[in-house]
């Protein structure tokens, strides 16, 4: 059993618009590592802000960052914690208008790339 304080923590840390798009786009696409880069660009976040999020994320344990090149890459840890589950869950949960924005800016950036890159 993890302890309530720290669980508490972790969901006010991860009902930050950075960190549902990190949950949001780990969710709805099979890769393990994120680009900050990249997911800055495509949920028009500043680089600099969600790089932070990342690093109190880092701090408890729910992400790896690795260096990549000039980049960064961003791990989701898969944690067998049932207690960090069901806490995203409930962040998701809790945040669904917010997850559901952040989903469709997701969703609409990838779209537009595509259709670019179709020309």
């Amino acid at each position: 059993m993890t302890d309530p304080k720290r669980l508490a923590e972790i969901k006010e840390l991860l009902s930050s618009n950075e960190a549902l798009g990190i949950i949001c786009y780990n969710k709805h696409h099979n890769q393990k590592k994120i680009s900050i880069t990249k997911l800055s660009e495509l949920l028009k976040i500043p680089f600099a802000k969600l790089k932070e999020t990342c690093a109190k994320l880092e701090e408890k344990a729910l992400i790896k960052v690795n260096k990549f090149g000039q980049d960064n890459e961003i791990e989701l840890i898969e944690n067998e914690n049932d207690d960090i589950k069901s806490v995203v869950d409930e962040v998701i949960w809790e945040q669904k208008q917010e997850y559901g924005r952040i989903y469709k800016r997701l969703i609409t950036a990838e779209l537009l790339d595509f259709m670019e890159g179709g020309k």
